[in-house]
């Protein structure tokens, strides 16, 4: 099979093989921070990861998106609610 295809198929099929080998280790890296990450922390929660639940429904609904499924790091509430008193803070005497 292999001797019926074209030079620039053949380097496509070495292409894709060493592509899918970038992606085998991406992986076990990931893999090896997650592990860090419920080794080292107080409370881990598999959320904090990986939300399947979340990438679940974005495969669903067609979204590309769906390997980024996590908690957000930051509470966008008391970040916003933050922004809006630092506004309405005056430095005394300043």
């Amino acid at each position: 099979m292999i001797l019926s295809w074209t030079p620039r198929e053949f380097k496509n099929f070495i292409k894709g093989a060493q592509l899918r080998i970038v992606d085998q280790y991406e992986s076990m890296a990931k893999q090896a921070m997650f592990n860090r990450y419920a080794q080292n922390s107080k409370r881990a929660k598999e959320k904090k990861m990986f939300d399947a639940q979340t990438a679940r429904k974005r495969v669903m609904n067609g979204t590309g998106d769906w390997k980024e499924s996590r908690e957000p790091k930051i509470n966008t509430d008391r970040y916003r609610a933050a922004q809006k008193a630092m506004k309405a803070y005056r430095m005394k005497g300043g």
